[in-house]
């Protein structure tokens, strides 16, 4: 079929109304109840006081408002951790100097004598990418926040860590001193390596060879 010199669709624009975001660069859709530890050590709020926050885990700000509705955003190097609390649950975010000072971490596990499991938040925004060809549609409407996990051990006795990404491979390769235990904790469990095994494996050489 001969082309149309004065068809000009395959240049025009195409707009699409976007759809509504899914997921959230806050830590929550709504303000929970908070205490903020700063890097001089002083805590917020003050005894008897209630202080309500929301984390952006985009760009590591934590925001507090205050009874007075005063809201103040705090950014990462003036925080050395933060708590908050909601659905009845506890979610506590720390800076682990000798790993990073320039993002949080959450406790998985804790050890004063043994190995240690933390895990950091990461949430990755995913524009829009609609497409409409005329023949044909594909892509999504509306960006999306996605959140990861990235997982790290510390070890006994001093602040060397490891990032361990959660693969047996890799989970071998950091506890290589602990083949042994390792060996029987996958004879007992053939479990998916996921975040509870691995907090699962850590416990079980703690208990063998760090007993508080």
């Amino acid at each position: 079929m001969p082309s149309d010199k004065h068809d000009r669709s395959t240049q025009m624009p195409v707009y699409f109304d976007k759809e509504e975001n899914v997921g959230s660069a806050y830590l929550s859709t709504r303000w929970l109840l908070g205490v903020i530890e700063f890097s001089n050590h002083r805590k917020i709020p003050l005894p008897d006081h209630s202080l309500y926050c929301n984390f952006d885990k985009v760009n590591n700000i934590v925001y507090a408002i205050t009874e007075d509705s005063k809201l103040t955003p705090y950014p990462i190097d003036s925080v050395s951790s933060f708590e908050l609390v909601g659905n009845n649950k506890d979610l506590r975010f720390e800076k682990i100097p000798w790993i990073s000072r320039s993002y949080y971490l959450m406790p998985v596990i804790t050890s004063a004598l043994g190995y240690s499991l933390y895990k950091r938040l990461l949430t990755k925004l995913n524009q829009a990418d609609f497409s409409n060809g005329g023949y044909y549609i594909s892509g999504k409407k509306y960006d999306e926040y996605v959140d990861y996990y990235e997982y790290y051990i510390t070890y006994p006795g001093n602040h060397s860590y490891q990032k361990i990404p959660l693969k047996e491979s890799n989970i071998r390769r950091a506890l290589k001193n602990e083949s042994q235990l390792l060996k029987e904790f996958f004879s007992l469990h053939e479990n998916e390596i996921n975040e509870q095994s691995l907090l699962g494996i850590i416990q079980y050489i703690n208990d063998k060879k760090y007993p508080d």
